[in-house]
């Protein structure tokens, strides 16, 4: 069937449909003579499991496990029962404060419930450390604590990676490192169009499109060996593609640039170092980059493949 039939009977978008497509969570066949997608009626029934999923908050990345190994479905969905039951510990605590600040400002008009702040600040620091158990506390604490561009920016490219709780003192520090570090650096300058496109993404967008960005990173995250020497063909090819490109000279340079201007202001030293406590996906991640550098003798400045 066509994608309006199937639009119709999931109730989703098409921009949905397709990105489940672009997710490898549906794989429809295609028509040879127009190449339109065909999709069956068993593309229909994962689409409607998906939406239920999605509705219920599941990660993209743990329905696409289900939808791969129907035997881990219990495991996954106790998982995200935890997660609710979490966050309905966090409402409750919120909900507390909140009501602490409507008394007080009932009580006192003028002050607007400044007179109990204190106690509802405790309140609210509860529900903070019950959000650090969690494995998505420092994704989305970062658009908190850098709202507007850049916080999306780094929650996109780096939250792809933050699927770890603040579990224990070295990452609690690790953390406030790299806080501290992103608080205190000169504004990047992320190209224009990319700002644009940034800004107008919401907040789930965001979640969405790195939870895609992480899953085209899992070939990078402790791969097997037949899959690293697939990698290492691929970059094989990317490397001579890209010395046959007319701009390669020009694109090199601006990337040496942008390395050598983050190198000054300690984004490897600090920034880097600091993702690597907080998470082993990223070190496992940064170990293949390495690997396939000296394989390949492939140095990424010298190729205009810059990877942070």
């Amino acid at each position: 069937m066509k994608i309006k039939d199937v639009m119709k009977q999931t109730g989703l978008t098409r921009k949905a449909i397709y990105y489940y497509e672009e997710a490898g969570l549906i794989a429809p066949s295609t028509d040879p003579e127009n190449q339109y997608r065909i999709y069956s009626s068993d593309d229909v029934e994962r689409l409607r499991y998906i939406r239920t999923l999605r509705r219920l908050g599941m990660p993209i990345r743990d329905i696409k496990t289900i939808l791969q190994y129907p035997d881990q479905a219990t495991l996954l969905l106790r998982k995200q029962l935890a997660r609710i039951e979490a966050e309905s510990s966090e409402l409750a605590l919120c909900r507390q404060a909140i009501s602490v600040l409507i008394e007080a400002a009932e009580q006192s008009p003028k002050d607007g419930g400044r007179s109990r702040i204190r106690e509802a600040d405790l309140l609210a620091g509860a529900v903070e450390q019950e959000r650090r158990r969690r494995d998505d506390y420092m994704r989305r604490r970062l658009m908190d604590l850098f709202p507007g561009t850049m916080g999306k920016f780094m929650a996109l490219h780096f939250g792809a990676f933050l699927q770890e709780p603040l579990s224990d003192s070295d990452k609690e520090s690790a953390w406030e490192r790299l806080v501290g570090y992103v608080d205190s650096m000169e504004q990047f300058d992320i190209p224009s169009q990319l700002a644009e496109h940034i800004d107008r993404m919401s907040e789930e967008e965001i979640e969405e499109a790195a939870a895609v960005y992480r899953e085209s990173l899992q070939r990078y995250i402790s791969p097997t060996e037949a899959e690293y020497e697939e990698l290492k063909e691929e970059m094989r090819a990317q490397v001579e593609q890209f010395k046959k490109w007319p701009l390669n000279q020009e694109q090199t340079a601006l990337t040496r640039q942008l390395k050598e201007r983050l190198d000054r202001a300690g984004f490897y030293r600090v920034f880097v170092e600091q993702m690597r406590t907080l998470s082993a996906d990223y070190r496992n991640y940064l170990e293949t980059l390495e690997r396939l550098q000296r394989d390949l003798n492939v140095r990424y400045d010298d190729h205009g493949m810059l990877t942070i």
